[in-house]
């Protein structure tokens, strides 16, 4: 597993679809994870300062439900990739628990708990710096750097809203 931290959400312009920055802790790689405008606010939301103990966000609360059965996140894993689509875990005492990437980065974020991708998902949908001889210098399949490449191609820089952004 690689360990992952969470960059920042981006909305461009162009899509207007949310895009999820996870980069290697410990390498150059990217992992770009399009999602919806609601991944992205549940993501963005986990950032916030906590509000009222009595009246707690989404994350605040399955956080707390967990407390109280005596449970916590040990970490969240992004485990698949296929045709576009990421498939996660949160692994709640030591049992993996399906997810959607999005939910999942927000209760990493929330709860302090390690984002990890696996090698084989990094593989197929990460971007950039990998050292390569190929003619894929950064790492992805020929089909996801056309589309990647088509998205650089099609955006400049005012299409972005960077929006809050973890520090690392």
């Amino acid at each position: 597993m690689i360990a992952l931290q969470f960059v920042e959400v981006r909305v461009t312009g162009v899509a207007d679809e949310p895009l999820l920055l996870l980069k290697e802790t410990d390498g150059v790689r990217v992992l770009p994870v399009w999602t919806t405008a609601v991944g992205a606010n549940a993501v963005l939301s986990a950032l916030e300062t906590p509000g009222d103990e009595h009246h707690p966000g989404t994350h605040d609360l399955v956080l707390d439900a967990l407390a109280a059965l005596g449970g916590v996140i040990d970490e969240v894993r992004v485990v698949g990739y296929a045709d576009g689509v990421f498939d996660a875990e949160v692994v709640v005492g030591g049992t993996p628990v399906p997810a959607r990437v999005s939910d999942a980065v927000a209760l990493a974020l929330r709860g302090g708990a390690p984002l990890l991708a696996q090698e084989a998902v990094m593989d197929a949908a990460a971007v950039g710096g990998r050292a390569a001889t190929g003619p894929d210098l950064l790492g992805g399949t020929d089909a996801q750097m056309e589309r990647f490449r088509a998205f650089l191609d099609s955006i400049n820089p005012d299409d972005f809203d960077t929006g809050p952004a973890a520090q690392p």
